[in-house]
């Protein structure tokens, strides 16, 4: 870690203590449509929010356009439900929302709801390390019923896993908490060529990316400024603090390479601390960002 960042993030640390006496947190759903695709961090300050109306935690937000209608997969926390769980909302184009339904809940924890289609059938890989897998879902009516399908792998702790299908091969990007500290300091591949048959492969470049805490999925890779671009976060002030915006290089069964393009931080209002999932699709943006209001 440079020195500045290291003096940046004890300054943090130090604001922090402060603000947590003076206020309560909370991390909320930003949302829009964009006159063009996502291209510079200015087209994210004005967008639609969701917030949870006792100000619990909505948050790892994934777009999903079926036929004509729009929907966010996201993780929720409550007080009634010891851990996270999963859920659903429609979206609508003037700001509009319905109210939230819970697709999956578990008696371990779930969060980061990836959800993409393989064909013509739309599956989810939540982020499920405190079951020590990386599971693979299936929809059987699309948004509320899903089944499982399979493991994916089994006896690891992985967390925020994003398929990706490039070049006839499908990878998994995770974060594991093989030989580091946290999760975040690494980054692992593996592929395959049937995501649902799969006969996993680790990259030998494994772990492809390595440091501290900035390296943990942020999101599905996707086109920033015309480039291919991975979303991570950085937590190294805060968890949560900044996404990186890395561009994707290299990618292929024996070379991987990024390199970081754009730190997104949350300009867009002086009450957030902090954003840490991001989705672009198109000319739509989804994002997670933490709200600190005073305490009452």
């Amino acid at each position: 870690m440079s020195l500045i960042r290291l003096l940046k993030k004890k300054f943090y640390k130090i604001s922090q203590s402060n603000k947590c006496k003076n206020f309560d947190s909370h991390w909320y759903i930003r949302f829009g449509w964009l006159n063009e695709p996502l291209n510079n961090q200015n087209q994210l300050t004005h967008l639609f929010e969701i917030h949870s109306p006792q100000k619990f935690t909505f948050a790892d937000c994934f777009y999903i356009q079926n036929d004509d209608r729009h929907f966010i997969f996201f993780e929720e926390v409550d007080d009634q439900h010891p851990v996270g769980f999963l859920s659903v909302l429609e979206i609508f184009k003037d700001g509009r929302s319905t109210e939230p339904q819970t697709i999956l809940k578990l008696d371990y924890h779930l969060s980061y709801p990836c959800v993409f289609k393989v064909e013509n059938d739309w599956y989810m890989i939540p982020e499920t390390s405190a079951n020590k897998t990386v599971e693979l879902w299936k929809c059987k009516d699309f948004p509320m019923q899903w089944e499982k399908h399979s493991n994916l792998l089994e006896g690891i702790e992985a967390v925020d896993t994003t398929p990706f299908y490039h070049e006839g091969m499908w990878y998994l990007f995770t974060s594991t908490r093989r030989n580091c500290k946290k999760f975040g300091d690494r980054l692992d591949l593996f592929y395959t060529h049937n995501i649902l048959q799969p006969d996993w492969k680790e990259h030998p470049k494994n772990p492809v990316c390595t440091g501290q805490q900035q390296f943990r999925m942020a999101g599905k890779p996707f086109v920033y400024d015309g480039k291919l671009v991975r979303p991570s976060q950085d937590s190294l002030k805060r968890y949560g603090g900044n996404i990186e915006l890395k561009e994707i290089i290299q990618l292929s069964p024996s070379e991987y390479h990024e390199q970081l393009l754009e730190v997104i931080v949350p300009h867009w209002n002086n009450a957030d601390d902090g954003c840490h999932t991001i989705n672009a699709e198109n000319n739509f943006v989804v994002l997670d960002a933490i709200r600190l209001t005073p305490k009452m």
